[in-house]
């Protein structure tokens, strides 16, 4: 009776050891190493995804239903990334997650207000994405005050309140970044500290923080490919806004152009040295492009007799379409020039050009003064420049 119950109870333990061992891995094979839990209200029966975002788009890592109000997600990650955790079909019903190894997060919740209401626990970021989040939904709110003001006040103003408005959010994810550079929920907060409206008034304390937070991933997360991308855009950053300093003090030099005419005629823009110069990106198919024209034609007629002249750039790449367009918007200057490329044309990446239209204000002196004034901002700068 004894051999029976010693050989039961082997097979017990074997039993146990495989269930165990199974516990462990994943059904690929992987060894288990991030759990997140969670109880979240009115969500039983919905399907829990936890959905990795990259370049060649969104795919599934894992999921599993909530039973009652509760789920478990268990699965292998390679190190530190960014993860959206979607509950049901509803894509407002989603929340972003840094992850790494070894983390085990829970959430409770309500499903009715899962990004802006959900608690996190587990790890050391939790209390700061509440608060994190509260401050984004309170912009958010604000955002859309200023969505109705469109119309209603200059683009100046606009900029000026977004930056107002945004400044609770950015306040708070420098000093967080700044206090713990090394914080996983450091990737979600940094794209506050981004450009996200040009370089004009891009506080320079941004860029600080997220060189900060660059140098202190590079130590405890550097074989993660994360690391790499924040170092080039901390580098991106500071590179463009040192540009933009030049830009703003007249010292950067406007690259050579050199294209030619309908007629086939080279005209190079350091020809037209010792004018003010409105390098003038266009295309025939671009209806924006095709509006802003007249305003182009009243300013060349104004000052053309006080040393300004337009350089108009075509982007087209059907010559009877640009020459077609030249004639019926009356453009009537004499630097028109295009390599009929389209986009492919070098000139898009060596201006930096992204989208139509878009202007290159280059002084007398072949540097450049201001980039992308059209309308009523270039009219103002050109009456100071040529008064």
């Amino acid at each position: 009776m004894m051999r029976y119950l010693v050989v039961s109870l082997i097979c017990l333990f074997a039993l146990v050891a495989c269930n165990s061992n199974d516990d462990k891995f994943d059904e690929n094979g992987k060894e288990i190493n991030l759990e997140i839990t969670g109880n979240i209200k009115s969500a039983n029966g919905q399907l829990v995804k936890l959905e990795a975002v990259s370049q060649g788009g969104v795919f599934s890592v894992v999921e599993s239903k909530v039973e009652g109000e509760s789920f478990k997600l268990r699965t292998n990650v390679p190190g530190l990334g960014i993860y959206q955790l979607r509950i049901g079909d509803n894509p407002d019903n989603a929340i972003v997650i840094p992850a790494n190894i070894g983390d085990h997060i829970q959430l409770d919740g309500d499903i009715s207000n899962l990004a802006l209401g959900v608690k996190i626990s587990g790890v050391d970021w939790g209390k700061t994405y509440t608060e994190y989040m509260k401050l984004v939904s309170e912009f958010s709110e604000a955002q859309g005050e200023l969505m109705e003001l469109q119309n209603k006040v200059s683009r100046d103003e606009l900029v000026q309140r977004y930056f107002e408005m945004k400044k609770p959010v950015d306040d708070y994810a420098r000093e967080k970044i700044n206090q713990n550079p090394g914080s996983p929920f450091n990737l979600v907060m940094v794209n506050s500290l981004m450009p996200t409206t040009g370089l004009e008034g891009y506080p320079k304390e941004n860029l600080d923080a997220i060189k900060k937070m660059a140098e202190s991933y590079a130590k405890k997360y550097s074989n993660s490919p994360i690391t790499q991308s924040l170092a080039e855009q901390a580098s991106q950053i500071e590179s463009g806004l040192k540009e933009y300093e030049m830009l703003k003090a007249g010292i950067k030099p406007a690259p050579e152009i050199e294209l030619e005419s309908p007629e086939g005629k080279v005209i190079k823009l350091s020809s037209l040295k010792g004018k003010v110069v409105l390098v003038d990106f266009w295309a025939s198919w671009c209806k924006p492009c095709r509006m802003e024209n007249p305003n182009v034609v009243k300013l060349y007629n104004k000052y053309k007799n006080k040393g300004f002249t337009v350089y108009s750039v075509s982007l087209d790449d059907v010559k009877s379409n640009w020459v077609s367009a030249i004639e019926q918007d009356g453009l009537i200057w004499p630097n028109h020039v295009s390599d009929l490329m389209g986009w492919k044309s070098y000139i898009t990446k060596l201006y930096g050009v992204s989208s139509i239209p878009h202007t290159v204000l280059v002084g007398k002196d072949g540097n450049i003064i201001a980039v992308g004034l059209r309308g009523e901002q270039l009219a103002l700068k050109l009456e100071e420049i040529l008064k």
